[in-house]
């Protein structure tokens, strides 16, 4: 029998876990660092991060920021760890294993959500930006940093035409930006494009 969605993903990213932060680590450094920062700048802001990875947000976060990092994969958030480990100052984001569709968090919990490089991984993107949504605070942001389906013609052939292809190593190029914000009940303030190509979106979103 083949793996379901989770697990497929799960395996795929506790085989990449070892080589990630050297395939996709400075590659998509800026778009995280420019994600962190556009959190609020307030003492005491409970922040959830989903995919967490190996911890390459970690630094760009305040000394004194309360995060809470959440993955799938069980290698990955080894890698978190020691990673972590080896940071000065230390800095301590609690780390969970948990499933971004089933959130083991209460319902308004987090004044900002953020979600780098997850959203076209996940099976459901719109179940997990339903429970993004769900944990978040009526008045708090939800942070989406990806790679949308291009709204240029020949770009969004592009996209469909890989995304079969990259689905096979965990992560899929045909996501639509208005139909995940539509479906999730969420509303983008800003859509910026990041990295270098810019084919990485960063969307500041309120509940809808």
């Amino acid at each position: 029998m083949p793996p379901s969605g989770n697990q497929f993903i799960q395996r795929a990213y506790d085989r990449l876990a070892s080589v990630y932060d050297f395939f996709f680590g400075a590659l998509l450094q800026p778009g995280r660092v420019r994600a962190v920062r556009s959190i609020p700048s307030e003492p005491g802001l409970r922040v959830l991060e989903l995919g967490i990875g190996t911890g390459l947000t970690v630094p760009c976060y305040p000394p004194d920021s309360n995060v809470v990092g959440i993955d799938l994969s069980p290698q990955m958030l080894a890698e978190a760890k020691r990673n972590i480990a080896r940071m000065e100052p230390p800095s301590v984001p609690k780390l969970v294993l948990a499933d971004g569709a089933r959130l083991p968090f209460a319902d308004e919990h987090f004044d900002v959500v953020i979600a780098p490089y997850v959203m076209s991984v996940v099976p459901d993107a719109i179940a997990v930006g339903r429970e993004l949504r769900r944990v978040c605070k009526p008045d708090g942001r939800i942070i989406i940093l990806n790679h949308f389906l291009s709204e240029h013609s020949i770009g969004r052939r592009f996209d469909r035409l890989i995304s079969p292809l990259t689905s096979r190593i965990g992560f899929r190029t045909d996501l639509s930006l208005r139909s995940l914000l539509t479906g999730a009940g969420l509303r983008a303030v800003t859509v910026n494009k990041v990295n270098i190509p810019a084919i990485w979106t960063l969307v500041s979103c309120v509940k809808e």
